[in-house]
């Protein structure tokens, strides 16, 4: 027995030794692994250094994701966290670069337009990249598009090219803007909770979810009103591009119920016959007419074609530092207080991205890109001051509208010298609003209760108690002070009388083109325009675009690219893949409750008084 032991003994100490080595060889091949996986990651994200443009060869250009004015990083890093699919980023001035650099240069003969990623866009930005897309076209260049589906916002870009040609077995799904809002007080009824909410503005309707069961007939006035001027642009362009009669586009909707019986359900023979698309190919006969148009067989179209951000990478840059800038800065995002990442105005970052352009003796101009809902009233204010000392300095501040610039996005631009914005913008909204949640109710049904004892009348017990009459009595008059405020900053930066003001205002939304006839802003026009018109202000020939933003930190940029690049990777770095119950009934509705009551979280400002526009930001159906 004393033999066995000391065998069994043995053979453990050299198993255990074996093992220890085991783990520092699996420890140190995974480290190399890893290294050579990210090693092949990096090179991937950077390879386009190296790529030459063809000769005579096609500019491919996808949609993808959401078109963004800058990248999000944040978002990127929550659905990695969260384990969904991270959705790439399409940044708007990369494609519209990509475009005009294009049209001038010899080596690229077409355009190729993909938008079959594209799952979000508001119309101005659609209508940006047409214009591109016509620049593009007016050099004698032609531009393909092929869909093997095209949502609404994805024919829109689709009008804009020369040739469109659909899938056999797809379809143009064209069904009109709306504006829908999901309801929570009779949830809030339930759970016996309310939003105690202070505004000013027949129009503001920013809350109405949380305090109605349906929408108001003031906000679905207003928003009738918007939407069908977005949808009359919408026409116009598809009727201009496609070559339709006038009116015979809107004719479609009136009828596409019978039409579609007459071609016994099948959509992509109905768009044919609506002339909606030139012609039906299945992806082989795409790919043949694609390589015909380059002059090389199928097996040589990745020889001819390339990718626009590596032809972005691999464009000679050939732009001088000049002496003078004009410097773009961005206002993206909801406004909140404080210093903010990309793709939230931050009050304390936008201001101070406009004190140093200020400070900077290179920059003699700033265009002030505005594409927000609004938010904070307070981070509003400190924004516009920061555009007053530009002026006072001499420095002209031209505001860009882009999709959005309403409520605290109207408030950063009204005092600038100029505002432009595309007819499809939406602006306006010009009221404000407090709101404080009371979850008393709520809490005492699962036996949490809330007492106590405060100094004056006017102690509050956060959110476990409703708030006192008086102290409802001040923030009312605090959020009528406020939009007093608000009209005299308007009536001040747009050179009218606060009762002209009030009278277009009341929270109500309009579109770019309305906007110019009611004095909301100066010009139509898209970014480029107010660009050129910032430089005419200073008086500068010559001069380079600055864009003014934070650096990101190379670890983020990397894991954010990554998971776009490679969206199992990014479900890997969760540490979790996506389930089979994530788009379950019960999980939808919870996510969208959820959703909506994270709105709180971006309600930061001081005071508690919101120029925001929720519905600018409604889920109508622009996809």
């Amino acid at each position: 027995m004393d033999i066995l032991k000391t065998v069994f003994s043995a053979l453990g100490h050299i198993f255990g030794i074996f093992w220890s080595y085991f783990r520092k060889f699996q420890s140190v091949v995974g480290t190399i692994l890893f290294l050579f996986l990210m090693l092949f990651i990096i090179v991937s994200l950077f390879r386009e250094k190296g790529v030459t443009v063809p000769q005579k060869g096609a500019l491919v250009i996808s949609l993808e994701g959401s078109i963004q004015e800058q990248k999000i990083y944040d978002k990127s890093l929550i659905q990695i966290i969260s384990g969904n699919k991270v959705e790439r980023q399409t940044i708007l001035r990369d494609v519209i670069r990509s475009i005009d650099l294009a049209a001038k240069d010899d080596r690229i003969s077409l355009l190729v337009m993909n938008v079959d990623g594209l799952t979000g866009a508001l119309p101005s930005k659609l209508h940006y990249i047409g214009s591109a897309m016509s620049r593009f076209r007016a050099t004698g260049k032609k531009i393909l598009i092929y869909g093997n589906n095209f949502m609404q916002n994805g024919y829109l870009i689709a009008s804009y090219a020369d040739e469109v040609y659909l899938n056999p077995y797809g379809s143009v799904l064209l069904y009109g803007y709306s504006s829908y809002q999901t309801y929570y007080k009779g949830f809030l009824d339930k759970i016996k909770a309310e939003v105690q909410l202070f505004r000013v503005g027949k129009y503001k309707s920013a809350m109405e979810p949380f305090i109605r069961s349906d929408m108001s007939p003031a906000a679905k006035e207003a928003m009738h009103a918007l939407l069908g001027d977005l949808w009359a642009d919408y026409s116009t362009a598809v009727e201009q591009g496609r070559a339709l009669d006038k009116g015979s586009f809107g004719n479609i909707f009136t009828r596409a119920d019978t039409d579609i019986t007459a071609v016994k359900g099948d959509l992509a023979a109905l768009a044919m016959q609506y002339k909606l698309v030139d012609g039906l190919k299945t992806r082989e006969q795409w790919r043949e007419l694609l390589a015909r148009n380059l002059g090389v067989n199928v097996a040589g179209l990745g020889r001819k074609t390339i990718d626009y951000r590596a032809y972005l990478a691999a464009y000679p840059a050939g732009i001088p530092i000049q002496k003078d800038m004009v410097a773009v800065i961005y206002a993206n995002g909801t406004i909140m207080d404080g210093p903010q990442p990309q793709g939230i105005a931050g009050g304390d970052t936008v201001s101070r991205h406009l004190r140093e352009a200020r400070l900077n003796n290179r920059v003699k101009a700033v265009v002030l890109r505005v594409d927000s809902p609004g938010g904070s009233a307070f981070a509003s204010e400190v924004i516009r001051q920061e555009v007053l000392l530009l002026k006072k300095a001499g420095k002209p501040v031209v505001v860009s509208m882009g999709s959005l610039a309403a409520s605290g996005g109207y408030w950063i631009s009204a005092s600038a010298d100029e505002i432009w914005a595309a007819p499809s913008t939406i602006t306006g909204s010009i009221g404000i609003f407090g709101a404080i949640p009371n979850l008393e109710g709520t809490l005492a049904a699962i036996g949490i209760t809330t007492d106590g004892v405060g100094t004056t009348d006017l102690s509050v017990a956060g959110l476990g108690k409703p708030l006192s009459a008086k102290v409802k009595t001040i923030i009312q008059s605090s959020i009528e002070n406020g939009y007093d405020r608000f009209l005299s900053v308007v009536a001040e930066g747009r050179h009218m009388t606060v009762d002209q003001v009030n009278d277009i205002a009341q929270g109500r939304v309009w579109s770019g083109k309305e906007a110019q006839k009611i004095g909301l802003v100066d010009k139509l026009g898209t970014f480029d325009d107010a660009v050129k018109s910032a430089a005419t202000r200073a008086n500068l020939a010559d001069y380079k675009v600055a864009y003014w933003e934070d650096p990101v930190p190379w670890d983020i940029k990397l894991i954010s690219d990554i998971a776009e690049r490679h969206p199992e990777l990014g479900q890997m770095l969760s540490g979790r893949m996506l389930s089979g119950m994530t788009r379950s009934p019960q999980n939808i509705l919870a996510a969208r409750i959820m959703e909506k009551l994270s709105l709180f979280s971006q309600l930061n400002d001081p005071g508690h008084a919101y120029v925001l526009c929720l519905a600018c930001v409604a889920e109508f159906n622009h996809r």
